[in-house]
């Protein structure tokens, strides 16, 4: 007799997180998307392959340092083949959907049956709380963790079985640089591996010496990797305990105790979520907690104990519940004890998942008829739907925060990052007012106060606000004196008074703001057409083309600066001058709709 073949259930796990997912290749880039990816100049160079690999600066366009390799790498990957957004969204779908089939081929490695087995994987594939893992290119993180733990995990099955070894050291060795190289997270592989190993004993032979030499390389990798952070950050993990108590809402002004207490009300409805995926959100509401011994934190911490005591009750399946349980609380176990800036996130879940899969296929029965497959039918087509709905929230930046406002009116996260999706999209008027809200929620929150300042001195003339522009960056300068950027800031608020008043002392105090840049930082060509802008306000246009030529004498030769002196050397008379001014930012942007040809118009002050 022929051996009974089974349908390709693999590929059926992975055709449904594409179709659950597939819509988001229609979304843009948005929220962290744009200064870790989008604005990423080290992403976007292939010559810099080796950079990524020892630079964790190289991390984010703002700066921030976090050594990922494995996902710069593949990112940067991503980016040559197409820096378009539906193309980084192409590779988190792909990522989400191998993630979906790797864990259905770890759920029959431990001989679950394939009815809770295929429930399991498909019931991961199309939930909804995948959303933000999937839909965030900033958060492709969690994805490729997942795909290098599942990767080890399922090795380790094949190792321990001494099927194929050599696949299996293998496949743990990918894993484990995977999954390190992605988040800090991966640390926690070696754990994972002991606690798989225990789970195997109870369910059959094990052999201990087999099963010790299988775990030795991945815990060498894993201190490897955290004496690397050491030497590159200056720290290999992150210090928990003496935090100074201060504001709650910035993750170094939480306390361990502050942190845990706080967690105890907010997993239990992660738990919920993972259930019932109802009450998306990029910003989940968090009421910060001091005291483990407050009745709601006792009841939070009570909920999930329980609920664990329940999953991991005795029973034929309570080693593989008993492992999933472990992999759902050791790859949360990182962002449950360390406080962050945001203290719970979506696309954190997504780990945790994977654990709560095993536990689910631990308790589905192994046979199941018709009425079965309607119900798991059922619920993998809301899944879907519910998928597809929230990657639609996605579509653009002021899409996804305006639906977070309808839900959220007074977030000080939403109002921020609707008002800086508006200011990047250009509409400095449509974000004054929701950055003007942020602030008064934060007053302290220094960035929320830059970019309500940027709002202001960008908003066209007709619709300035001088004196408020004046207000607000004179107290951003209060707070960061040697910086810059809020000199400019400071400058451009002068001119909009200036030029909406007509005082000369503004424009005075413009061209000293611009100019007093250069104190204190090297020379840019945008503090010379300030002060040339302050120079033309009034009415010098000599001094304003002085400071043009001064730009041009320092090597600063942007465009900009040509199109402003034309204008200059048109309102001069001199137009031969002009013309040969005009020519020269043309040839310096060719094709560039931001040269005009003729006739030269006098430029507006810098915004």
């Amino acid at each position: 007799m022929k051996a009974h073949r089974l349908p390709p259930f693999g590929a059926m796990v992975f055709g449904l997180a594409c179709l659950a997912y597939g819509i988001a290749l229609a979304g843009d880039c948005v929220f962290d998307d744009v200064h870790s990816v989008v604005a990423n100049p080290a992403l976007h160079d292939l010559s810099q392959l080796g950079r990524l690999l020892v630079d964790p600066s190289a991390f984010s366009a703002t700066g921030q340092r976090m050594y990922r390799p494995a996902l710069l790498v593949g990112l940067a990957l991503n980016i040559a083949l197409s820096p378009a957004a539906w193309s980084l969204k192409a590779g988190n779908v792909l990522l989400h959907a191998a993630a979906a089939w790797l864990l259905w081929r770890w759920l029959r490695s431990w001989r679950v049956g394939v009815r809770p087995a295929v429930a399991a994987a498909s019931l991961f594939a199309v939930h909804p709380l995948a959303s933000e893992a999937v839909n965030l290119v900033s958060a492709r993180s969690e994805l490729l963790l997942a795909n290098g733990v599942l990767l080890a995990l399922w090795a380790h099955r094949r190792w321990l079985a001494g099927d194929r070894p050599l696949v299996g050291m293998l496949g743990m060795t990918l894993g484990t640089l995977l999954a390190c190289g992605s988040k800090e997270t991966g640390a926690v592989l070696p754990v994972l591996l002991a606690i798989q190993i225990l789970a195997a004993h109870h369910v059959g032979r094990t052999d201990w010496r087999r099963a010790v030499t299988g775990v030795l390389p991945v815990v060498a990798l894993v201190l490897a990797y955290l004496l690397v952070r050491r030497l590159l950050l200056g720290q290999a993990t992150v210090e928990l305990l003496d935090r100074p108590a201060g504001d709650p809402t910035t993750g170094h002004g939480r306390t361990l105790l502050m942190q845990l207490a706080t967690m105890g009300t907010l997993l239990p409805r992660a738990l919920a979520q993972m259930v019932l995926p109802v009450g998306l959100t990029l910003d989940p509401p968090v009421v910060y907690r001091r005291s483990c011994l407050e009745p709601m934190v006792l009841l939070g911490w009570g909920t999930l104990f329980a609920a664990s005591a329940a999953a991991a009750w005795r029973g034929p399946t309570a080693p593989r519940r008993r492992l999933g349980l472990a992999v759902a609380w050791l790859l949360a176990l990182p962002w449950i004890v360390v406080p962050l800036n945001t203290p719970l996130a979506e696309h954190r879940l997504y780990g945790p998942m994977l654990g709560l899969a095993l536990v689910l296929a631990g308790v589905l029965p192994r046979r199941w008829r018709g009425r079965g497959w309607a119900v798991l039918g059922a619920l993998l087509a809301l899944g879907c739907l519910g998928s597809m709905r929230r990657s639609l929230d996605y579509r653009d930046e002021v899409t996804l925060w305006r639906a977070e406002l309808a839900a959220q009116p007074h977030s000080f996260p939403v109002l921020w990052g609707l008002g800086a999706a508006h200011l990047r999209a250009g509409d400095a008027a449509a974000a004054v007012e929701p950055l003007a809200a942020a602030h008064a929620l934060r007053p302290a929150h220094d960035v929320a106060l830059r970019y309500y300042a940027e709002a202001l001195v960008s908003l066209p003339a007709v619709t300035a606000q001088p004196f408020r522009s004046l207000a607000v960056t004179a107290r951003l300068q209060e707070r960061r004196p040697e910086d810059p950027w809020v000199r400019t800031l400071v400058a451009q608020a002068h001119l909009q008074a200036g030029s909406a008043t007509g005082d000369r002392a503004h424009f005075e105090a413009a061209e000293r703001a611009a100019l007093s840049c250069l104190a204190i930082a090297p020379p840019k060509a945008y503090v010379f057409r300030l002060a040339a802008a302050a120079r033309r306000g009034l009415g010098d246009l000599e001094g304003a083309l002085a400071h043009l030529d001064a730009s041009l004498q320092q090597g600063l030769r942007h465009p900009s600066v040509r199109l402003d002196r034309a204008a200059v050397l048109q309102q001069l008379g001199r137009h031969a001058e002009a013309r040969r001014e005009l020519l020269a930012a043309r040839a310096a942007t060719p094709g560039e709709q931001g040269v005009p040809g003729s006739p030269v118009r006098p430029a507006q002050p810098p915004r």
